[in-house]
């Protein structure tokens, strides 16, 4: 770890070296996941090459002109909208640290208005398709009886990815059908969990059995942490094998299908929110939206008129001139 200045910085000596260490140390000092100081290290690294093929101002002579220019070229590059939202609120986080810490007179950010991204309704598994995929998932395997429980555990809670490769076995409560999960920021929740994970997970811990210094629920085939990328590519092979089409097959996709699932099946927006993690209701009103996307299908099931059958004086055949 190379070594941090620690003595009072001026704004107009600070450099971008100085900035961006004095940065992760905060980040490491806070405890952040492995994963957000990451994407925060990768993010700021695609900021810092761009600058110094504009010239590499210093950090005191950004403005916010200079900021736009980044986030358009991002666009310009064939960046998704997503992305340029990501690095928009990379740069806001790492800005407002340097503010707060007095290392700039003046945030640039702060006047630098978030890009507008396209919002399309999230494409989730029907009930079908997750019939599908666990039915082309060998159980007679080890593996494949680990991969069908984590399908339904996920599809059954809405678990990020990474939550539920965290769980330990000590995090399980069969008694009261509960999860003690860490999401983002570390905070815990508790997440209920139907009866089927519970024959799916008591399946899968006979399987495993006992394994010394290792308490995480789910692991690989030999007896240690299961990888995230594993997750996913086994997963995309049982989609292809599956033939499942029109959908991404992946862990985030039953994640939707999940909250999706669960509004359709009565529950509420709020009790949604706390299952899922989420701070605020908006990504739970984008799935309001994805769960209300059956209506034209239900009204043609319920029209009233049409479930009267032949209307008095309604003509079957009416030609237009």
């Amino acid at each position: 770890m190379q070594e941090v200045r620690l003595t009072a910085l001026k704004p107009e000596s600070l450099t971008w070296d100085q900035a961006l260490r004095l940065f992760a140390l905060r980040s490491r000092s806070q405890n952040f996941a492995a994963s957000t100081q990451v994407l925060y290290t990768c993010h700021l690294g695609l900021w810092r090459r761009w600058l110094q093929s504009q010239g590499d101002p210093a950090p005191y002579e950004v403005t916010p002109a200079i900021l736009r220019a980044y986030l358009d070229s991002l666009r310009a590059r064939g960046r998704r909208d997503a992305y340029a939202d990501g690095a928009f609120r990379i740069l806001k986080v790492f800005w407002h640290f340097l503010e707060r810490e007095g290392l700039i007179l003046v945030n640039p950010m702060a006047r630098v208005e978030r890009p507008r991204r396209e919002k399309r309704l999230i494409k989730a598994f029907s009930a079908e398709q997750v019939r599908l995929l666990l039915a082309a998932i060998d159980t007679r395997d080890p593996l494949g009886l680990r991969d069908h429980a984590l399908t339904v555990l996920l599809a059954d809670t809405g678990l990020r990815l990474s939550e539920a490769l965290g769980l330990r076995v000590q995090d399980v409560d069969f008694g009261q059908s509960l999860l003690t999960v860490f999401g983002k920021g570390r905070k815990e929740r508790l997440v209920p969990f139907g009866q089927a994970v519970r024959r799916e997970l008591m399946d899968w811990l006979k399987t495993r059995g006992d394994l010394p210094g290792m308490d995480l629920l789910w692991c690989n085939r030999f007896g240690r942490q299961l990888s995230r990328r594993t997750v996913e590519d086994r997963l995309k092979d049982h989609g292809a094998r599956a033939k499942l089409q029109g959908v991404r097959c992946s862990p985030h996709t039953l994640r939707h299908f999940f909250a999706v699932q669960y509004l359709r099946n009565g529950g509420d927006v709020f009790t949604l929110q706390k299952i899922l993690g989420h701070a605020t209701l908006d990504m739970v009103r984008l799935y309001a939206q994805m769960a209300d996307t059956d209506v034209q299908a239900r009204h043609r099931l319920a029209s009233p008129m049409d479930c009267m059958g032949q209307l008095p004086g309604e003509r079957r055949q009416v030609r237009l001139r």
